[in-house]
C-alpha cells in the first residue's frame, strides 16, 4: 500500500510539473504554435513519457485551465457565501475574479489564447475534467442568481443560465481590454483608467439583473468594501 501511495504521489507531482512547463511554453509561443515536443523539453521528459500524461495539446491546455479554475474556485465560493444577498454575492464574485486576473495576468492571457481556438479535441479525460469544472463555476453563478431571485435582490424573470453565460463572457471581454491596455490605448489614441473600466462593467452587469438601480448601487458599494481593487499589472 505504501509503495502504491508513493507512486501515486510521484505521478501527481510529475503531472503538476508538466502543467507548469506547459503553461510557461504556452505563454511564450501561444496556442497555435504550441508543440508537445516543446513541452517535453521544458519538463525535461521524453515525448513518449509526456504522452503518458496528456494525449495532445488540447488535453494539456484543458489540464492547465482546469487546475487554475479549481485553485480559484474556493475564493469565488467564499465571496458568494459571505454576501448578504444574491446580488451582492454576484458583485463580490465578479470582483474576486477581477482580482485573480490582476494577481496572475498571464493565466488569463494563456486561457484567452486557447479560448480562441477554432476547434478543440474534447474527447479526452482531461477535457472532460475541464468541462466539469466549467459546469461547477456556472452552477455556482446560477445558484447565486437563484438565491437573489429568492431574496428579492435579483429580478425574477431573469434566466439564471443565460445570465451566467452573460456574466462570464462580459467579464472575459473587459479583462481582455484591461490586460492589453497599452495596445487598446494605441487604438483609441488616449489613456484610460483600467480600474474605472472594470467598475463601469460591474455596475452595468448589476443593473442588468437588479430589481432596482438603487439595489445595484448598494451591491456595488458593498463589494468595493469587501474586495478592494489593487493596481492592474497590464501591458503598458
Amino acid at each position: 500500500m505504501a509503495v502504491k501511495q508513493r507512486r501515486a504521489r510521484e505521478r501527481e507531482a510529475r503531472r503538476a510539473a508538466i502543467l507548469d512547463a506547459g503553461e510557461r511554453v504556452l505563454e511564450d509561443v501561444g496556442y497555435r504554435s504550441l508543440r508537445m515536443e516543446q513541452v517535453a523539453v521544458a519538463a525535461e521528459l521524453s515525448k513518449g513519457t509526456l504522452y503518458l500524461y496528456f494525449e495532445g495539446k488540447d488535453a494539456l491546455c484543458a489540464g492547465i485551465a482546469e487546475r487554475r479554475m479549481r485553485e480559484n474556485f474556493p475564493a469565488l465560493q467564499a465571496a458568494a457565501a459571505d454576501a448578504p444577498d444574491g446580488l451582492t454575492a454576484m458583485a463580490r464574485m465578479s470582483r474576486r475574479f477581477f482580482l485573480h486576473v490582476t494577481e496572475t495576468p498571464h493565466v488569463l492571457r494563456v486561457a484567452l489564447d486557447w479560448f480562441q481556438a477554432p476547434r478543440l479535441d474534447d474527447g479526452t479525460e482531461d477535457f472532460r475534467r475541464y468541462r466539469a469544472m466549467v459546469t461547477e463555476v456556472l452552477e455556482l453563478i446560477g445558484a447565486t442568481l437563484r438565491r437573489g431571485q429568492t431574496d428579492g435582490s435579483i429580478r425574477a424573470e431573469i434566466d439564471p443560465f443565460t445570465k451566467a453565460i452573460h456574466a462570464w463572457s462580459s467579464s472575459l471581454g473587459v479583462n481582455l481590454f484591461i490586460l492589453n491596455a497599452a495596445t487598446v490605448e494605441q487604438r483609441i489614441g488616449r489613456p484610460f483608467v483600467t480600474e474605472a473600466l472594470f467598475e463601469e462593467h460591474l455596475e452595468s452587469l448589476l443593473r442588468s439583473m437588479a430589481v432596482t438601480p438603487a439595489a445595484a448601487t448598494r451591491a456595488l458599494h458593498a463589494s468595493r468594501v469587501a474586495e478592494p481593487l489593487r493596481k492592474v499589472s497590464g501591458e503598458r
